[in-house]
């Protein structure tokens, strides 16, 4: 797996705070500010119920929730996003360390923990691990959701490697290498050669049954 770019810079970023008013957030408006962040403040009364935004994007935007509100339980399904995942990098703001708002905090993808009062010096630490983390994790959800989709499209190969077997009359290595070095001339993965092949030729692919049994004998 290729190694994730590590972020230093969040200049340009907007930075939407959830929080109530009082000092620590006019310390932590101010430092944002001078990392070159954009505040985009929206003070919430305690025992409040209040909705995440449905705007965020990853690239330009973070969060940071106070976990001495009322939290909502997941964000809004339009994201699509799974527990433990937030739709753009989230910092949390930590007050009372109850276990139960941790884990609010947590069930909402809060990768890193900026202490209350908020000293201006801790705050570059948090954004810096808060949106290095995600960018970590996004990185590991592509990567798997890449390793799920040349899973699914092994059946293809399979079928392309026994096909070639029985035109050409090669081994199932030499099939193989045969149909990887024309997916690099193609410059595309050997998995969606193999598809575009099979899909392009259905009458001449080998029926499932006979595929795996040729799979099998190897």
């Amino acid at each position: 797996m290729k190694a994730p770019r590590i972020a230093q810079n969040f200049r340009g970023r907007r930075a939407v705070i959830f929080t109530t008013e009082g000092q620590s957030l006019g310390i932590l408006e101010a430092t944002l500010r001078r990392l070159g962040l954009e505040p985009d403040t929206r003070p919430v009364p305690l025992r409040q119920d209040f909705e995440l935004p449905e705007n965020l994007t990853p690239d330009s935007d973070l969060v940071i929730i106070d976990g001495d509100l009322n939290l909502p339980q997941a964000w809004p399904d339009s994201y699509n996003t799974s527990i433990l995942h937030a739709p753009c990098p989230t910092v949390g703001l930590v007050g009372t360390e109850a276990p139960s708002r941790l884990k609010a905090m947590l069930q909402l993808g809060a990768a890193s923990f900026l202490q209350k009062p908020i000293h201006s010096g801790a705050v570059y630490s948090a954004l810096y691990l808060g949106v290095n983390a995600f960018e970590h994790v996004d990185g590991l959800k592509v990567s798997l959701d890449d390793m799920g989709e040349r899973r699914r499209k092994r059946i293809y190969v399979i079928k392309a490697v026994a096909e070639q077997m029985r035109q050409r009359g090669l081994n199932e290595d030499a099939a193989y290498d045969l149909l990887r070095k024309a997916s690099m001339r193609a410059r595309v993965s050997v998995e969606d050669y193999c598809e575009t092949l099979i899909l392009a030729n259905p009458d001449s692919d080998l029926d499932r049954g006979k595929t795996k049994k040729r799979c099998q004998a190897r």
